[in-house]
């Protein structure tokens, strides 16, 4: 059996339709298709029934699938702990961050980690989605909530203060100020809802949920955005607006499996981190 063709078809299982296993796996719709019917054949089994915009799990799928779970669950365990176990300061060590604070916070810095841990070589994902720590999509993740997982230790680096930006000269009243907003996708942020219930018959004029996008288009004149502070003080095209205006700021949490953060390696680029996302409480910030 392929076992790459087995991690395509738990993906489809998971997901529920070609085109979403094909996003989470970064492949073409039709290569999650070609595999899974290699598994079908290789089992010799119909393993899914094909619906036209999704797909179902056949009893011997269902059967397939759960047993294959438990097989991946057990696998990453033992990746997990041979990796936690490693006493050497030297590998890869993969960080996931939203973007903003990946590019603009974390990334100036790492030169800074090479200097004193030469042998650590650093993955730097700039995301927003959830990232399964079980399945080591990442060694370390930040996030902008804390999670209610098990098996994860967390800790809150920061607070990120925000404020209203715009282009410098913008002068419209704010009574017909123009928004600048985040699209449906991310409705449960804070900012999102504090736009949306403020706006009084004002306009949205664009929804993105880039932030560098939303900056962008703030410099430009468009209207008027939430950002954070260490993304709008540090950008000449913005100039804050009421800077009494206080917003709850959003809480930086570091969250690293159990299996993992004693590892030397995950160690030093966890305290690399702590200091780094530090500059966010600085009163300058």
């Amino acid at each position: 059996m392929n076992w790459e063709d087995y991690r395509y078809f738990l993906a489809l299982a998971d997901t529920g339709s070609f085109s979403a296993a094909a996003r989470e796996l970064d492949v073409d719709h039709s290569t999650v298709a070609r595999r899974v019917t290699a598994l079908e054949t290789t089992f010799g089994v119909r393993l899914i029934d094909r619906l036209p915009k999704s797909v179902t799990l056949t009893v011997d799928g269902k059967l397939v699938a759960e047993q294959g779970r438990l097989a991946v669950l057990a696998m990453q365990a033992v990746e997990r702990v041979a990796a936690g176990s490693a006493d050497h300061v030297s590998g890869t060590v993969c960080v996931s961050a939203p973007p903003a604070l990946a590019s603009q916070i974390i990334g100036p810095k790492v030169r800074e980690l090479r200097q004193q841990h030469p042998d650590i070589d650093l993955v730097l994902q700039g995301e927003t989605r959830s990232t399964d720590l079980n399945r080591r999509q990442a060694d370390i993740a930040l996030r902008l909530s804390r999670p209610q997982k098990s098996a994860v230790t967390v800790r809150k680096l920061a607070d990120m203060p925000f404020g209203f930006y715009s282009a410098p000269g913008y002068d419209k009243p704010e009574h017909v100020w123009d928004f600048i907003s985040w699209d449906e996708t991310t409705a449960n942020i804070p900012q999102y809802r504090w736009i949306e219930e403020r706006l009084d018959g004002r306009k949205v004029v664009l929804r993105t949920n880039d932030t560098s996008i939303q900056a962008t288009a703030a410099g430009s004149g468009l209207g008027v955005a939430i950002l954070p502070r260490f993304v709008g003080d540090a950008d000449p095209r913005l100039a804050r607006l009421h800077p009494d205006e206080v917003f709850p700021p959003r809480e930086v949490w570091m969250l690293v499996h159990d299996d993992l953060r004693h590892a030397p390696r995950i160690r030093n680029v966890m305290d690399f981190l702590i200091k780094t996302v530090a500059v966010l409480k600085s009163p300058a910030v």
